[in-house]
């Protein structure tokens, strides 16, 4: 089958929103780039994009992941408040529910330093519908704390990610970019800088490059090449021998209805705000996500030990995991969850960076590649393109839309320069 053939001067394979959001900043910098973005979906940010519990946060242990989600909230503030372009933001805020040890920790100190935040005691947690001491027989046999108190971000809250792609989708049209969906890219094409015509070739002892992509019957060219393609990037870079230091980890979401939580999403942590914040239950450490449209709760948790690694085409949600390991929780924490059903559920993946939780931004040739979000690639998106346009364009640094400026190379292999996230949920 003979391939269609284009040449651009920069690919970015996947229209999530970390293709799109670096797509963005490099046409930003460079208006006369002609710059494709490719997704195997019939639109863009279709992917895990579409399946995130669509919240953001500052809260964060680590500097860097601070500093790139700080940054992103204020441009995403920007863009719904200053230009009128809505996003479904809310500031509702995060509540960490916290046991006795964590509240008195170190790490809750020292965010209440770094982050707009504030300390709850038990009684304001009981106001907004919580039961603090869980029945002491359940606690001994599921491992639950008592709740001791509360931490509160105050620039948190919840979003609605298609909105924030299509801000980035409608800007990079009117600037010229081009898309081509319904494309999957199945193999990046490795070839000689300097063709002998050899069975054989590249050698090991020839200049490499990516010399186009290809896939679904298309081949595409470019100077460069970008790969937004989270945890699918795996599967395109290994074949070549470059580890992407990523591993996918399923991620499931309940979304739970019931007039007791109807009647709870509609209260706010204090009188200047309407809607629940988003809720860390102490241990385990379950996710609740008010959404104000349809009434309910969004209902997640990150496994660690017990949830294999892997992808699967079309993941699903699975409703035994929900009765048997998230309910026994939730109604012992949170009474209205007692009548309650499940009324809708989904699947998507954490592009999980073990090492430090952290992106990883690196170059190897002619290809630039950005993963390792660790579920928390909305709320530091912006941050992220404008780092992967500096690495794009060759520079050392990228400066943060707070005007804070960032080495390049600190989220590279090489010369990784991160500190350890501590806070992943």
């Amino acid at each position: 089958m003979s391939l269609s053939m284009e040449r651009f001067d920069l690919v970015v394979v996947g229209a999530g929103i970390s293709g799109l959001s670096t797509a963005y900043h490099v046409k930003v910098d460079n208006p006369d780039m002609r710059i494709c973005i490719v997704d195997r979906n019939p639109t863009y940010a279709q992917g895990n994009t579409a399946r995130s519990d669509a919240a953001f946060r500052d809260v964060f242990t680590s500097k860097i992941n601070y500093e790139m989600s700080s940054s992103s909230i204020s441009f995403y503030r920007h863009i719904q408040f200053d230009l009128g372009f809505n996003l479904g933001m809310h500031f509702n805020g995060y509540l960490f529910l916290l046991g006795k040890e964590k509240m008195n920790s170190p790490v809750i100190k020292e965010l209440s330093k770094t982050v707009d935040s504030k300390l709850i005691g038990k009684e304001e947690i009981k106001e907004l519908g919580f039961i603090t001491e869980p029945d002491r027989e359940a606690a001994r046999m599921m491992n639950l704390d008592e709740i001791e108190g509360g931490f509160i971000g105050k620039n948190c809250g919840i979003m609605e990610p298609d909105l924030l792609a299509a801000y980035y989708y409608s800007e990079l049209e009117k600037m010229g970019a081009e898309f081509r969906f319904n494309t999957n890219i199945t193999r990046l094409n490795l070839q000689p800088k300097e063709k002998l015509d050899y069975p054989g070739e590249p050698f090991i002892w020839q200049d490499k490059y990516i010399e186009s992509v290809i896939g679904g019957g298309t081949e595409l060219k470019a100077e460069q090449f970008f790969l937004a393609t989270d945890v699918w990037t795996g599967p395109l870079v290994e074949p070549l021998g470059i580890d992407p230091l990523i591993q996918p980890k399923k991620v499931q979401v309940f979304q739970v209805s019931g007039p007791g939580i109807e009647m709870m999403i509609g209260k706010g942590y204090d009188s200047d705000h309407s809607i629940f914040p988003f809720t860390i239950l102490p241990s385990p450490s379950i996710d609740l996500r008010p959404d104000p449209k349809s009434k309910s709760f969004w209902v997640s948790y990150s496994e660690k030990i017990g949830r294999s690694y892997g992808l699967e085409e079309n993941p699903v949600a699975d409703n035994d995991f929900y009765s048997g390991n998230l309910y026994p929780v939730l109604r012992e924490y949170v009474p209205v969850f007692i009548e309650s059903k499940v009324s809708s559920s989904w699947a998507g993946y954490y592009s999980m960076n073990n090492l430090d939780g952290s992106y990883v931004l690196f170059r190897e040739m002619n290809l630039s590649i950005l993963t390792g979000s660790s579920g928390s690639g909305i709320m530091k998106a912006d941050s992220a393109g404008r780092l992967a346009s500096a690495l794009i364009s060759g520079k050392e640094y990228a400066q943060l839309y707070s005007g804070h400026k960032i080495t390049v190379s600190d989220l590279g292999i090489k010369n990784r320069n991160v500190d350890r996230e501590t806070l992943i949920i």
